[in-house]
């Protein structure tokens, strides 16, 4: 019988017995990143990872030996398939096998709030609750990061993940203030010509330090090159997957078509950072790494290299501490 057909049964028994008072909905409820909330029942034990960002704090909560199953995208990744090495490959990110996860015994899906699976409603009706904590932006970090650990019952070593990182982020924030002058950012995706908007991880970034994103729309979007060169931006911020043949990949943008007339280009102000940096908890590191980037004149003691060494201290991981932008900082 499947969970659909126990939860249906479940519902129809507790109403007989408490003389047809509607039960409460849900063991608990995780608010998602988005506001709507996800009812629970029972402990989350059996986790499908659709979201590494969210993967990763459970990684950080000493919770990764839940995970049963992950994404094809979060298996294509040699870091993140380390931290599930016993997970099974269950589909597309955007599209997971629900028939597999049902013979796993699922009990609960990590999305992503802006990007839901196709088949979500699917899910639903097989009773797999989908959670939607995105781990990925700082305007929600704090939150997610919180909600992840009450889904896995560890909210004090929630907190503690949640403190180091506002500790960072709050630094980087007054510093700068301390700036005069602000400057025009463009950052692009990994994939070209694809602008980072405002409310992208990335995007969120360049306002918390104060740049002014010269793509003001939202989300990813592909943009032309003459509206890029006619925007002049004073910054370029290229998010690379990898930093193999990083000095190929710099000359690539700034041999650009129209490129030498672009301020960034001009002044050397064009830098690749590691994408994995510019989402999730690790992101505050990226955020001193854009400091630095647009205020080298201001004295400021944190590094993008020893935020993430003390990450590593602080919380036993081994993430990479180098090569976290190119030209380094």
């Amino acid at each position: 019988m499947n969970k659909l057909i126990w939860a249906v049964l479940a519902v129809v028994l507790m109403l007989m017995t408490a003389g047809c008072v509607v039960p409460e909905v849900g063991d608990f409820q995780i608010t998602n990143s988005d506001g709507t909330t996800t009812a629970l029942f029972g402990d989350a034990e059996k986790i499908v990872l659709l979201n590494s960002n969210a993967g990763e704090i459970l990684y950080l909560l000493g919770e990764e030996q839940r995970v049963i199953g992950i994404s094809q995208s979060i298996a294509n990744n040699a870091e993140q398939r380390m931290m599930y090495s016993e997970a099974k490959i269950i589909g597309a990110w955007n599209e997971p096998d629900v028939e597999y996860l049902i013979s796993m015994g699922a009990d609960v899906v990590l999305a992503y709030s802006d990007a839901k699976p196709k088949n979500a409603e699917v899910l639903a009706a097989a009773n797999i609750p989908v959670v939607y904590v995105d781990c990925t932006k700082p305007e929600t970090m704090v939150s997610d990061i919180r909600e992840m650990g009450k889904l896995v019952g560890k909210p004090e070593r929630a907190e503690v993940i949640a403190a180091f990182y506002t500790e960072v982020m709050e630094e980087v924030r007054s510093a700068s203030m301390l700036a005069s002058t602000h400057h025009t950012i463009y950052a692009e995706s990994y994939t070209a010509w694809f602008g980072q908007g405002t409310d992208t991880g990335m995007g969120q970034l360049i306002s918390w330090t104060f740049g002014q994103n010269i793509m003001q729309d939202s989300g990813a979007k592909k943009l032309s090159d003459e509206w890029v060169v006619t925007s002049n931006p004073e910054i370029i911020v290229k998010l690379v997957n990898s930093m193999d043949n990083a000095d190929a990949a710099l000359r690539e943008i700034e041999d650009r078509r129209g490129f030498y007339r672009v301020s960034a280009v001009q002044n050397e102000k064009v830098w690749l950072i590691r994408n994995d940096l510019t989402y999730g908890p690790r992101s505050c590191a990226a955020a001193v790494a854009l400091f630095k980037m647009e205020y080298p004149g201001i004295q400021f003691d944190l590094t993008p290299e020893g935020v993430l060494a003390e990450f590593n201290k602080r919380f036993g991981t081994d993430f990479e501490t180098e090569k976290v932008t190119y030209p380094a900082l």
